[in-house]
């Protein structure tokens, strides 16, 4: 969903976006504290903030020529879809290459996180901003639903996480598809690329496990 309204926080004046994105990181914490416990979500909140810090700094890069006469603009632009999806892939290298024990299930808790910060993202956005009755209704209910499975398999070892992945690509496709941005927003890149890494990520791990006998 377009961001169409702004609204006034403390004498800030903030999109909707930011709104959305912070009941959806919110959401993601309290879904996988509840099914995985602290130590899985005290790892996704770590791989949520590397990818705002990376967001953010990476304007730097994207648009240098600014933060060179400006340093201020840092706080106020990101890198766009560039710096998010190079948050996510950074945030992904850390967990892979880190040699902090990992919780079990780390991963199923990773894509229930995912599933769970992009659905409140979308909800809220289709609450808070303009658009056609049918894609606010259809982005509510879907997202809703695939949350909602989500967080009740969660720990069902029967399904596995390429599985998930799959099927919550394929329903943000739907859904993207009848949105203004269509496929080329933020949000269903990040979908595609956050999912395609937790599949490696729980394959890299079921790797780890078959050779040295547990997660290390």
């Amino acid at each position: 969903m377009p961001v169409t309204d702004y609204f006034l926080l403390w004498k800030v004046t903030v999109p909707s976006s930011w709104i959305a994105a912070i009941i959806g990181f919110i959401l993601a914490w309290l879904a996988v504290k509840m099914k995985f416990g602290k130590p899985v979500a005290d790892i996704v909140v770590d791989a949520i903030f590397t990818t705002i810090i990376v967001w953010k700094l990476s304007v730097i890069v994207t648009d240098f020529e600014t933060v060179r006469r400006a340093p201020m603009a840092i706080l106020y632009f990101n890198g766009g879809m560039f710096g998010f999806l190079a948050g996510i892939l950074i945030a992904a290298l850390f967990i892979l290459f880190s040699r902090k024990p990992k919780p079990p299930k780390v991963s199923q808790g990773f894509m229930l996180g995912i599933i769970s910060a992009q659905a409140g993202y979308q909800v809220m956005m289709a609450l808070l901003n303009d658009g056609t009755l049918v894609t606010k209704v259809t982005t509510i209910i879907l997202f809703a639903v695939i949350a909602a499975l989500a967080f009740i398999h969660a720990e069902d070892e029967s399904v596995p996480v390429i599985y998930t992945a799959g099927l919550f690509v394929a329903i943000h496709a739907f859904i993207a598809a009848l949105q203004p941005a269509g496929f080329t927003g933020i949000p269903f890149a990040a979908t595609v690329v956050s999912s395609i890494l937790v599949v490696i990520i729980a394959w890299r791990f079921t790797q780890v496990k078959v050779t040295d006998g547990g997660i290390r």
